[in-house]
């Protein structure tokens, strides 16, 4: 059985990532023209996602964007910008593929899609198909270069942004104070004070529009 995917979502990113029409009727028939395409997954402490996981600030946003009634981009942007003043930076103890890292961040981010959705493409070079996670991780940005970073995560570029570090694993362990926020794929969770994530290679059929090739 190959998954078809239909994009009736807030952001979308799973199906952006895979070339998928935004309209529903392109897409379902975008799904009836496609090929099957094997891609990889994801899971963190256990539970499967397919696109982006994260800690962090992204992750209150989540929270926050959960209890909202009206969803889309610009939900998102007013919920961003409420919290952004009183978020504080973590810090954090990183196992990628078994190197420790302590980094203080705003954003542990890993992905195997490029993006959250809306095309905020937090890992613009992540592909479903290496065998691989993209670990992101984001420092303490000062307000002031706030909406530079902004731009550079919608314009495809945010791997090239002042404070920002990527890197790429198998597993990674993300070790933080105390138990709290988290997302997968956007979706709010609470989890502890240590995360095991890890790529499952090879794992999901999918239905590709014939046009996409670079998954």
């Amino acid at each position: 059985v190959a998954l078809g995917v239909i994009p009736t979502g807030s952001g979308n990113g799973f199906a952006r990532h895979l070339g998928i029409p935004m309209d529903v009727r392109r897409a379902i028939v975008a799904a009836r023209e496609a090929r099957i395409e094997t891609i990889d997954t994801a899971v963190a402490d256990g539970i499967p996602f397919v696109g982006v996981m994260g800690v962090g600030f992204d992750a209150c946003i989540a929270e926050r964007f959960a209890a909202e009634t009206r969803r889309g981009l610009w939900t998102y942007v007013r919920v961003g910008i409420g919290g952004y003043a009183a978020f504080r930076p973590e810090e954090y103890e990183l196992v990628v593929d078994g190197q420790t890292l302590r980094r203080r961040a705003t954003i542990v981010a890993i992905a195997n899609t490029s993006q959250y959705g809306n095309e905020a493409r937090v890992a613009p070079l992540a592909s479903v198909q290496d065998g691989l996670l993209d670990v992101v991780i984001v420092e303490d940005v000062p307000i002031v270069r706030a909406p530079m970073a902004i731009a550079r995560l919608f314009r495809g570029t945010f791997d090239r942004t002042a404070g920002v570090e990527m890197l790429r694993a198998r597993e990674v362990i993300v070790r933080r104070a105390a138990p709290g926020a988290a997302h997968l794929d956007g979706e709010a969770v609470r989890l502890g004070t240590e995360i095991a994530v890890r790529v499952v290679p090879c794992s999901l059929r999918v239905l590709v529009p014939p046009a996409i090739h670079h998954l």
